[in-house]
């Protein structure tokens, strides 16, 4: 008999050590698409509020002689207008602006890797109980 229970001891392998490391992956994907489109809706969002304070309450689209949308203030002069191609453009980013966004910045990636670590647990979560029940089958087999 206890050459049985020593065959089925054998018989049944522990569970591999678990590793983070499906995890660790699915957080840095989902922590970077974060960031990616936190960073985006920053960018449009200070791009749109630069624009408002600057043309205050000009359109910003309007048509010209040939009733094409012209994006470009309406003392831009164009590349017909024997002017230059575009309006002049700042070279330096010196906007309250922009510096009030850095810290937005700043906060927005532990928040994204916050994001994708739940994200990533919740994912997780079906495939680890998926594989609790195929054990838990085979065990009663």
């Amino acid at each position: 008999m206890p050459d049985r229970v020593r065959a089925r001891a054998t018989d049944e392998r522990p569970a591999p050590p678990r590793r983070p490391v499906t995890r660790l992956r699915l957080t840095c994907l989902y922590g970077g698409v974060f960031m990616l489109a936190g960073t985006a809706f920053l960018v449009v969002t200070l791009l749109l509020a630069e624009q408002a304070v600057r043309r205050g309450s000009e359109p910003v689209l309007g048509l010209g002689a040939e009733k094409t949308a012209v994006l470009a203030a309406a003392d831009c002069p164009g590349p017909r207008a024997g002017g230059p191609a575009s309006c002049p453009v700042r070279e330096h980013p010196r906007d309250p602006l922009f510096f009030s966004a850095l810290p937005l910045l700043a906060a927005l990636g532990p928040l994204s890797v916050g994001a994708g670590y739940v994200t990533a647990g919740y994912a997780l979560s079906k495939v680890r109980r998926v594989t609790r029940t195929a054990r838990g089958a085979c065990r009663h087999a």
